[in-house]
């Protein structure tokens, strides 16, 4: 059974947390094919999808909209994963992806319904921001009562959460 995973990922964290995905599912016997979002890539062919994508400022990429649309019939066909990689859910309450407004948001407005959706935490990595990215966060950070010092670099991925989310996909697929 061959799975496409596709990432999304600005700083590199839902690469990271792709690659564990892509792990575990190989792990489980499955083939996986392993794809940028935005590149051309066909889902078509697969048994499976998973997509990881990063919220940033409140936004998913529009590559991943674009690619629900093109693509949407066959998404619905197959058993699919998204996970939403959300600096928000550094904090348990937020990973639930029915009170996490940004994945219900995209969700809505893409009009696709994935067979699971989980909400993960990314990380905090100051230090690797442009001085824009890094004012613009800090200013959510201190709305959200998160850390504001410039040198810290924090990875609030729970990824026995992650290996859970694909484990029971794989579950699912078997």
């Amino acid at each position: 059974m061959s799975i496409l995973i596709i990432h999304g990922s600005r700083f590199g964290q839902s690469t990271k947390i792709a690659r564990a995905i892509q792990t575990t599912l190989e792990s489980a016997g499955l083939e996986t094919e392993f794809a940028e979002l935005g590149k051309a890539t066909d889902p078509t062919g697969h048994e499976g999808v998973v997509l990881v994508t990063s919220v940033r400022y409140g936004y998913f990429d529009k590559n991943a909209y674009r690619m629900i649309a093109r693509h949407r019939e066959f998404l619905d066909s197959v058993p699919t994963l998204l996970v939403t990689v959300s600096l928000t859910a550094r904090k348990p309450e937020k990973r639930d992806p029915a009170v996490h407004t940004y994945t219900r948001k995209f969700l809505a407005k893409s009009g696709w319904t994935p067979t699971h959706t989980e909400v993960v935490a990314g990380a905090l990595e100051y230090p690797r921001y442009n001085l824009f990215d890094r004012k613009a966060i800090q200013l959510i950070m201190r709305i959200s009562k998160g850390p504001l010092d410039p040198t810290l670099s924090i990875e609030y991925t729970d990824w026995d959460q992650v290996e859970a989310a694909a484990s029971g996909f794989a579950k699912q697929l078997a």
